[in-house]
């Protein structure tokens, strides 16, 4: 059977109506995406009351860094995306905060986004975007920049989706992970909608690219940068959140 065919950017994260429909139709993953926005929150180790710098990779709109600033009042970000489209809906969602976020054109393809950034970051996060940058060890590269706009002691957060070590594994994750969320639709809906309902009626085009990338790999590419205290700083199978610290 011949696999479909991806959707450009420019018709998916690069249109405001695939974005919108993303966002409606991604709110069964709840439960995951609230366990790993909070996990983020949780490993910055600024108190939450400082009055620190959020540097957002791959921002989007800005879910993760609004997150953050809800939780965090003294705090300021910076997004950075590739979509006009999202960065225009992320000046529109967080216009109640003023001037704590700002959103800024970066793409990631290259080094260059780094001409988008001015300044050092007491945290640099980012949500389940830096999966679609595989080719030629691209997340390596990001990483080692991520590392140069960090102060010393600051951290790196990146919650993204993984592959499994085995792909009997990835199964078996999977599994565990549809579990969880079969009981939240039920719940949701009343017992009135299986998972498989919803994820068939939320079904998006094909886009891409995404592999996924294996944890350990990722990890010792941290450590190898010269990040500090790398680990994986939670996991419920195929979704992490993991990262590291620039020495003080």
């Amino acid at each position: 059977m011949k696999e479909p065919k991806t959707a450009s950017f420019e018709d998916t994260w690069g249109k405001r109506e695939f974005i919108e429909g993303w966002d409606t139709r991604m709110d069964w993953q709840r439960p995951l995406r609230e366990m790993q926005l909070k996990m983020v929150d949780l490993m910055i180790p600024a108190p939450q009351d400082a009055p620190i710098k959020i540097l957002d990779v791959c921002g989007g709109y800005g879910a993760l860094a609004l997150f953050l600033l809800d939780r965090r009042p003294h705090a300021t970000a910076l997004c950075i995306d590739a979509s006009e489209a999202m960065l225009s809906m992320g000046r529109e969602r967080s216009a109640h905060l003023g001037t704590r976020v700002e959103f800024a054109y970066g793409s990631l393809e290259s080094a260059e986004w780094l001409k988008s950034v001015v300044g050092v970051f007491d945290a640099v996060v980012s949500s389940r975007a830096l999966h679609h940058f595989t080719p030629h060890q691209r997340r390596r590269g990001i990483y080692a920049e991520i590392y140069t706009l960090l102060r010393p002691g600051g951290c790196f957060i990146n919650s993204d989706n993984m592959k499994g070590v085995t792909d009997s594994l990835h199964q078996r994750y999977r599994h565990a992970g549809d579990r969880l969320l079969a009981e939240f639709v039920h719940e949701q809906t009343g017992g009135k909608k299986t998972l498989a309902q919803v994820k068939k009626e939320n079904q998006l085009p094909p886009h891409g690219p995404h592999d996924n990338g294996r944890l350990d790999q990722e990890l010792a590419w941290l450590r190898e940068l010269g990040y500090e205290d790398v680990d994986c700083f939670w996991k419920f199978g195929n979704y992490a959140v993991y990262g590291g610290f620039r020495p003080s």
